[in-house]
């Protein structure tokens, strides 16, 4: 599937219980590979909310590398410049 740019959307926040909820277009979601049901991570980020489906395999794979960048940072920045 060839991936194209889409437009900003506008959404309101709706009521839904004590919480609010927005509508994410079908399209977005068919974009990013998101399906009803995925579990999602919302985090603050500057002034905005970034969104993200939490994938358990790479989830897993951070886990086991960040300390391992940790240690290493020093020399992995070496190798990359």
């Amino acid at each position: 599937m060839v991936k194209k740019d889409l437009e900003p959307f506008e959404t309101k926040l709706r009521k839904t219980g004590s919480a609010a909820g927005v509508t994410i277009p079908a399209e977005f979601l068919r974009h990013l590979g998101y399906e009803i049901g995925d579990t999602l991570r919302v985090k603050i980020e500057g002034d905005g909310l970034q969104v993200r489906k939490i994938d358990p395999e790479f989830d897993e794979f951070m886990a086991l590398y960040e300390p391992i960048e940790t240690h290493y940072r020093p020399s992995l920045k070496r190798l990359f410049k």
